[in-house]
């Protein structure tokens, strides 16, 4: 819709959060996905937080499993007939304008020449296709609405591909893929962006810092900031963009990850040691 002076109308997406219309979060009883449904909750945003397993939804989410405004469904994003059929569903039920992208499937860093075919394959239909498809079918929804925001949740590996050879490029795809849906949607009042988790102290990664696959040490020393991320600080950076506050933002990749990107190169000067650093 456009005014009298052909500049396009902008709708506050807080509005139509007030006004009851739902964000739609996946992978939602996973560290991150559990922190940003809770946020967006807290925010003031009906929210459909989706995973595989129901009891594990409730179990996680303790009492507020059973609070108004916090619906819990058991949906496959590799499902997508089960996709279509909770977007419909919530079209009777007050309209959508708000997705976040979390499922995901993580995988063990290998070698390149030990990967399996099928688990490669996996990864991509969960990673990036599920995303895709989540996004295809909320965004008529959002369409419906006047507006909306989609945050697809990718990782540093969007921007400096580590050893995860099937997991590090699903995430540039899904980087990629939120480029071209901000150009896309935006004629519609749809706003599309990622956050890019550094390395973050979800349940899964804490166990990996318990079976020394990763050292803390090692991380936070080639860390700006010198310490890892809390799921609590990428909630925050999905709420900042999923309201009126970003109405301007879209096509954006946002990191957040205590400066790891910025500084880990600092490592090959010796010479130059950053200020502050042993």
């Amino acid at each position: 819709m456009n005014t009298s002076s052909g500049r396009a109308k902008r709708i506050s997406l807080d509005a139509l959060r007030d006004s009851g219309h739902a964000v739609v979060v996946t992978g939602a009883s996973g560290g991150i996905g559990l922190a940003v449904a809770n946020r967006l909750y807290d925010d003031g945003w009906h929210v459909v937080a989706t995973d595989l397993d129901l009891a594990r939804l409730r179990d996680v989410f303790g009492e507020r499993a059973d609070i108004p405004g916090m619906a819990l469904a058991a949906i496959d994003v590799t499902d997508h007939a089960a996709v279509d059929a909770l977007a419909a569903s919530l079209r009777e039920r007050g309209g959508v304008a708000g997705l976040v992208n979390v499922a995901g499937l993580l995988q063990d860093a290998m070698p390149l020449l030990d990967m399996d075919d099928a688990m490669q394959r996996r990864v991509w239909e969960v990673n990036y296709f599920g995303a895709q498809h989540c996004l295809r079918a909320f965004a008529p929804l959002m369409t419906q609405a006047g507006a909306g925001a989609v945050v697809n949740i990718t990782s540093i590996n969007e921007l400096r591909p580590l050893p995860l050879h099937a997991y590090s490029p699903t995430k540039v795809a899904l980087g990629a893929l939120t480029q071209l849906a901000a150009g896309e949607l935006g004629a519609s009042g749809i706003r599309v962006n990622s956050v890019a988790p550094g390395f973050t102290l979800t349940p899964i990664f804490e166990d990996k810092l318990a079976t020394g696959k990763r050292s803390a040490s090692a991380i936070e020393a080639h860390s700006a900031l010198g310490r890892l991320v809390g799921t609590d600080e990428i909630a925050a950076a999905v709420s900042f963009l999923m309201c009126d506050q970003s109405s301007a933002i879209t096509g954006v990749s946002l990191p957040v990850d205590a400066g790891w990107l910025v500084s880990s190169h600092w490592m090959n000067f010796r010479e130059l040691a950053r200020a502050g650093a042993a």
